[in-house]
């Protein structure tokens, strides 16, 4: 098993996915597949979809934990990459809900403090995904105890 040190949060920068789109998204970059272990979805399928609300907030597997991830360069080696479906709105199921109970479980699970749960624009100058305040999403963990 992979030593696991961080967890990496980002979003899709599209208003619209899952772990099927993005896993198609990056194929057809050349990738080998979804570079991020979880996305939790917005409630938006697809382009054309409309919003169901048993479709929000829906934390779906990508790419195996024991495998290393292709989401922040440098730190794939030791993280777990979660994706936010979204650009800079996201709703409350996937803020409120999903992100933190998902981030709870991985902490646990993995040791990892709430000051490595980290942006992806904090490892990666110049990027603003996941266009979340991070240090809120870090005083939202702050009681997870390890």
């Amino acid at each position: 098993m992979r030593n696991i040190n961080k967890i990496v949060i980002h979003c899709s920068d599209s208003n619209w996915g899952s772990a099927e789109a993005i896993d198609q998204w990056h194929k057809e970059r050349g990738w080998d597949g979804i570079g991020y272990h979880y996305v939790i979805t917005n409630g938006f399928k697809t382009f054309t979809s409309k919003y169901t609300q048993e479709d929000d907030g829906v934390i779906q597997d990508g790419r195996p934990v024991e495998k290393q991830g292709a989401h922040v360069k440098g730190y794939n080696k030791d993280s777990v990459g979660v994706c936010l479906i979204g650009k800079e709105h996201f709703s409350s199921a996937q803020l409120y809900t999903s992100l933190p109970n998902l981030l709870a479980i991985l902490m646990v699970k993995y040791n990892v403090k709430v000051d490595q749960v980290m942006g992806h624009y904090e490892l990666d100058i110049g990027k603003t995904c996941p266009n979340l305040n991070m240090e809120g999403v870090r005083l939202q963990m702050g009681d997870i105890d390890l």
